[in-house]
């Protein structure tokens, strides 16, 4: 057997030069080389997702885990330093902590120094650097996360730890570390041990002492976040909730709203959030009393009430604000609007003992006066309009009467709702709070279907009921109106459809009957799913024709078929269109039309006949053009059945006359006369073919 000289010995891919090694294992079969070979590899964190077994046991050593730490957490300094160790290794290093490898997160928290070496980042004194802050804050997270336990030992050693962390608070990257401690033990066996080291550090004071005592905003933020986050989440930990409801830390908190009253709005508005959230725990909770006596925060606020209800009157920033629509003399402030957030949950954990202070301090007045002043302030309508839907939902008629009887809510709305009456004649902006305003007044209206109080409160006013009836009536059938459905003043009588047995070739003539002026228009064709619709003579396009409607000349509109009604055939137009361009077919579509728009608006010249009149006897003009143009189509059929017969008797005539010359070809071959005579052709006899013409035939 010969051989094949030209069979390679080696596998295709190694006759060509394919090899299935990366660039990454070529560098690791080196017996020399450098983590910065590595790190400049653009395949490097690929490798590490597919599991690349040689390139995570590299990365999982002791010592290039140190290395990747101190790109992670030591930030290059100096003019000598390339751009490749300033960003691109912390940037590549901070990826390779963030895939969670094993190898990399047991080595970590098996290994003190390490451990000591990340935490090493808080002793700076300074503000740290946000990009590094984040490294740190997402290795410190995995660590928690996936050694819990080993982490926790570590720092229950080092408690010092804790300060660091509150002393850093106005970086974000280290309240989410601090957030993590507080909320972030899954492991519910270890959630004791947790909860113990940090009521021993007493991280929750050293938080609120952070907040009371520091001057910045973003301290101030970063330390509200953590604590609302924490409170959304006490699922977790009700022992360090507890802590928070304190008598030593709610007594802070409020002390630090009426110190700040009149200066820090930021701080007011911090310290009454907390304050809010601890309020809807403290109601789901049903805490409201501890034995027997009412909950710390609560007796706190009733005691202060006098100092909350003066925030309404002491705006922190007078300074005027130029808006798009206008410039605002005094604005609300952030104060001003949290505490009346804070009196509508307050009101939703106690309305039986908030019913007085509310009334004999004026409160109501002073947050409904806010109301009707900023009409633009959509934040402010929203909490007033859920504070005024709540008391009219309650069981307090004293706060009935302060809102309708003593203020006088209602004549104040029906006098705006007809401002707006007034304003679109005009074409004006509507107040920014007309709708909650329209809402309350429904709010009204169905509570008092079941309050007899409040219906008898409001029956006291005389137009109370006609502003129902005539005004908001018509705004809520407008408002539950679908969008896009058709208009009820041009409303196509579909509905008899069915009962009519109507074939799909008919065409069925609609009439609108509506009064309004502006829809005065006829309806004379329609074909398939289109409604051409007749301009009524005023030349206004009608209101309710849509952007997409299509246009037909001399103000005539195609309305299309909303698919409310029948679905018209094809044949009928097909058919119109046929004769139209026929040669006999005296008038064409657009002739008829014509016609029928000088008929139609020569009567509505005149000004002595009643619209509906006009209407019918287009109409009936409509039925006569209509006729003619079925008599036109009969005619042309007719037309059609002649040249048919004609068509036929030329076909015979062709027939016989080939029979007659194979007739005349076959007798030359007989010799007899008589033969000859027999065979002779017949005369010739005159045919009709209908339309006046004779036609021979034999």
């Amino acid at each position: 057997m010969l051989k094949n000289k030209y069979k390679p010995n080696n596998p295709r891919w190694e006759r060509f030069n394919f090899s299935l090694k990366s660039k990454i294992d070529e560098i690791l079969e080196k017996e020399e080389f450098t983590f910065e070979e590595l790190l400049d590899e653009e395949d490097l964190l690929q490798e590490c997702r597919y599991g690349n077994k040689s390139l995570v046991e590299y990365l999982s050593k002791p010592e290039i885990v140190k290395k990747t730490l101190q790109y992670l957490l030591v930030e290059a300094t100096g003019e000598n330093v390339s751009e490749k160790v300033k960003f691109k290794y912390p940037y590549l290093a901070n990826e390779i902590i963030g895939l969670e490898l094993f190898g990399i997160v047991e080595v970590i928290s098996s290994d003190t120094e390490l451990l000591d070496f990340i935490f090493a980042f808080l002793n700076n004194k300074n503000s740290l650097n946000s990009v590094y802050s984040g490294y740190f804050s997402r290795c410190v997270g995995i660590q928690l996360r996936k050694r819990w336990e080993e982490t926790l030992k570590y720092l229950q050693q080092h408690p010092d730890i804790i300060d660091k962390l509150c002393s850093h608070l106005e970086t974000a990257s280290i309240k989410d570390v601090v957030l993590h401690l507080l909320v972030g033990c899954e492991d519910m066996n270890l959630l004791e041990e947790t909860t113990n080291f940090l009521i021993s550090t007493k991280l929750i004071p050293k938080l609120i002492n952070l907040f009371v005592t520091g001057e910045s905003e973003i301290l101030h933020d970063n330390i509200t976040r953590c604590i609302l986050d924490f409170i959304f989440n006490e699922g977790k930990n009700t022992i360090l909730l507890k802590e928070f409801e304190s008598f030593d830390i709610v007594s802070k908190l409020v002390k630090c709203v009426i110190d700040s009253s009149t200066g820090n709005s930021e701080m007011v508005k911090n310290a009454l959030s907390i304050i809010i959230e601890l309020l809807i725990i403290i109601k789901e909770n049903n805490s409201l009393t501890i034995n027997e006596e009412p909950h710390p925060l609560l007796k706190l606020i009733f005691e202060k009430f006098i100092e909350f209800a003066k925030i309404l009157d002491s705006p922190t920033n007078s300074k005027s604000i130029e808006l798009s629509f206008g410039n605002v003399q005094v604005p609300v402030g952030h104060s001003r609007l949290k505490v009346i957030q804070f009196f509508q949950v307050l009101y939703f954990v106690a309305p039986e003992k908030i019913e007085n202070p509310f009334c004999e301090l004026g409160i109501l007045k002073k947050i409904l006066d806010l109301f009707f002043q900023y009409k633009w302030n959509s934040f402010l309508h929203i909490s007033i309009r859920d504070l005024i839907n709540s008391i009219l939902e309650g069981s307090s008629n004293k706060l009935i009467d302060e809102i309708i009887l003593n203020y006088k809510i209602i004549p104040k709305m029906m006098a705006i709702c007809d401002q707006y009456e007034d304003s679109k004649t005009k074409q004006e902006f509507r107040r920014g709070n007309f709708n909650h305003i329209f809402q309350i007044c429904n709010k009204i209206v169905q509570t008092s279907e079941k309050n007899t109080y409040l219906n008898e409160k409001c029956l006291t006013f005389e137009n109370w009921d006609k502003f129902v009836v005539d005004f908001l009536t018509q705004i809520n059938q407008v408002r539950s109106q679908k969008i896009g459905e058709l208009k009820n003043d041009f409303k196509l009588l579909y509905e008899d459809y069915d009962s009519q047995n109507l074939d799909d070739n008919d065409n069925d003539f609609f009439d609108d009957d509506s009064d309004d002026s502006d829809d005065d228009f006829d309806i004379f064709n329609n074909f398939d799913d289109e409604v051409i619709v007749k301009d009524g003579g005023d030349g206004e396009t009608p209101s309710w024709l849509a952007e997409n409607d299509s246009f037909d000349i001399d103000n005539n509109f195609i309305l299309r078929n909303s698919g409310n009604g029948p679905n018209f055939n094809n044949k009928d137009f097909n058919e119109f269109n046929d004769s139209s361009d026929s040669s006999t077919e005296e008038s064409t579509e657009e002739e008829v039309e014509e016609e029928v728009e000088g008929e139609v608006e020569g009567e509505v010249e005149d000004e002595g006949e009643d619209k509906m009149e006009e209407k019918e006897v287009a109409v009936e003009r409509v039925e006569e053009k209509e006729k003619e143009k079925i008599e036109q189509e009969e005619e042309i059929h007719e037309n059609n059945d002649e040249h048919e017969d004609q068509n036929k008797i030329n076909n015979i005539e062709i027939e016989e006359n080939k029979k007659i010359e194979q007739e005349e070809n076959t007798s030359q071959n007989i010799s007899e006369p008589e033969e000859l005579e027999m065979k002779s052709p017949k005369p010739k006899t005159k045919l009709s073919s209908g339309n006046g013409k004779e036609i021979s035939q034999n």
